[in-house]
């Protein structure tokens, strides 16, 4: 049916229920419907429907009036607003935004660039219920934002800075004093911290989470200022191209931060196996761990890591280039990592003996086909491996395919290869021809993923990660379905 059938018995109905059937249309057919009358135009601003408004589907469409009239219309009733990526948003849409919702308490503008930093400072005088504020990637912000924050925003959680180039360590004693409830907080490439800024984190009693990615001043001595003050629950730290720190920093971690679950040290290229050799049996608590481009640890710090990490789900080795097979398969057949199910092994110097170490692991899991099997095999839950071993020359198409078809839908493997022969070029031009989504990287070679649900493809989907040249390249590779069956080309 079309509109103009539907809208005489649809404007018989309450007006209640009227609005109610508007507040199940997506936010772009909701803004069409502004469009067809009066009557509709009415319905569609009203404040109800607009307690949440995320418009980063089409932030550079959206115009600047029509972004002001959602706010306006919205009013108190507004409480989260996305607006990412929106580059006609300007001072006086911010303004206008912040004096008619004066509710709000989810407020993210990463990248909105067009803010100046005296309109993004008044805006956040006026939004006093702000529990989440994202502000990343903007270079408006300034130390004097972060003083902003700290005397008006008292109930602030959630703080994204990341990327904020004109900020410093000096902004951050006023920032930490007065958003004591803070629980996450990211300032990715913070430059010139200093024994007060950290001294201020140390301070938080209630944080969570912290991302120090790429902030390059941080050294030992400014780490232990923050672990030997503070006092919060801290389990996600991220440490990640803070290439000052050294061996000294794993064992404060290991003394101060023994509730640490995910920790983040790629790219930290001072760190060997010694540091990791006394933390891992003091944090046994760890999830995840990055420890990519790791140039000097060895088989010693993934054995360490097998021997004490009962919990351990996702293990980042990539560019650590003297892991090897012997550290492997120690991890998977010997170690206590019942929980591993994803590694990512990228340029390392494994071979095909890897695949099929964990490939034979995983075959145990598989239900037994013998009608007398007792009840106590069923206790042991079937877990899904994924494995990334991009670039890792001593892996062979071969091997991934017998490891495959060992381990069966519990494993998948992300691989890279070369295809010297025609058949395989010919191969590849024809899935890129049938094929044309994610085809950047084409021409490379063929990566396989294979096992069920398509090989969890992308690697890419933690872009706050450590980017490494290798990871980048990894990052543009998107998968595509290929004519075999559990098979996707990368």
């Amino acid at each position: 049916m079309t509109v103009l059938e539907v809208y005489p018995y649809f404007i018989q109905l309450p007006e209640e229920l009227q609005i109610k059937i508007f507040g199940a249309l997506p936010i772009q057919d909701l803004v069409q419907a502004t469009t067809v009358c009066h009557a509709w135009r009415r319905l569609a601003y009203d404040g109800s429907l607009w307690t949440s408004i995320d418009v980063t589907i089409f932030s550079n469409i959206i115009p600047e009036d029509q972004l002001v009239q959602l706010a306006v219309n919205a009013g108190t009733f507004l409480k989260s607003i996305n607006l990412r990526g929106c580059s006609h948003l300007n001072g006086y849409g911010l303004r206008s935004l912040a004096v008619a919702c004066p509710n709000i308490q989810v407020v993210y503008l990463k990248d909105c660039r067009g803010l100046s930093t005296a309109s993004i400072g008044f805006f956040l005088q006026l939004i006093p219920s702000v529990c989440v504020l994202d502000l990343s990637g903007l270079d408006s912000v300034s130390d004097g934002i972060l003083q902003t924050i700290g005397s008006h925003l008292p109930t602030l959680e959630k703080l994204n800075l990341a990327w904020c180039r004109k900020i410093s360590g000096k902004g951050i004693p006023a920032l930490a004093e007065g958003c004591t409830m803070l629980r996450h907080l990211k300032l990715n490439g913070c430059t010139n911290l200093d024994e007060r800024a950290m001294h201020s984190l140390g301070e938080l009693p209630n944080l969570t989470h912290l991302c120090l990615t790429s902030c390059v001043s941080l050294n030992d001595t400014l780490l232990l200022k923050f672990l030997s003050r503070s006092t919060a629950p801290l389990t996600r730290l991220k440490l990640s191209r803070c290439a000052l720190l050294s061996d000294i920093s794993l064992r404060n971690l290991a003394l101060h931060s023994t509730k640490l679950t995910h920790l983040e040290l790629a790219g930290c290229i001072l760190l060997t196996d010694q540091g990791f050799s006394f933390l891992a049996p003091r944090i046994t608590g760890l999830v995840h761990l990055d420890l990519e481009e790791l140039l000097h640890i060895t088989a010693l710090t993934v054995k360490s890591l097998a021997n004490h990490q009962p919990n351990l789900r996702h293990l980042c080795l990539s560019n650590c280039t003297q892991i090897g097979d012997d550290a492997i398969t120690h991890l998977v057949l010997h170690g206590i990592c019942h929980n591993l199910s994803h590694l990512e092994l990228a340029n390392c110097i494994v071979t095909d003996t890897t695949l099929q170490a964990i490939a034979g692991h995983l075959t145990k899991q598989k239900p037994s086909t013998d009608s007398n099997f007792s009840f106590q095999d069923t206790n042991t839950a079937e877990r899904n491996f994924n494995v990334e071993v991009l670039d890792c020359s001593n892996i062979t198409e071969t091997g991934v395919r017998t490891a495959l078809a060992k381990a069966g839908p519990l494993l998948t493997i992300k691989s890279f290869y070369l295809r010297n022969n025609e058949e395989g070029q010919e191969n590849l031009n024809s899935n890129n021809n049938n094929n044309n989504i994610g085809n950047r990287g084409g021409g490379l070679g063929l990566g396989i993923g294979l096992g069920e649900g398509g090989g969890g493809g992308g690697g890419g989907g933690n872009g706050r990660r450590y980017n490494s040249m290798g990871r980048q390249r990894r990052q543009l590779m998107s998968p595509r379905p290929s004519s075999s069956p559990n098979c996707i080309i990368l």
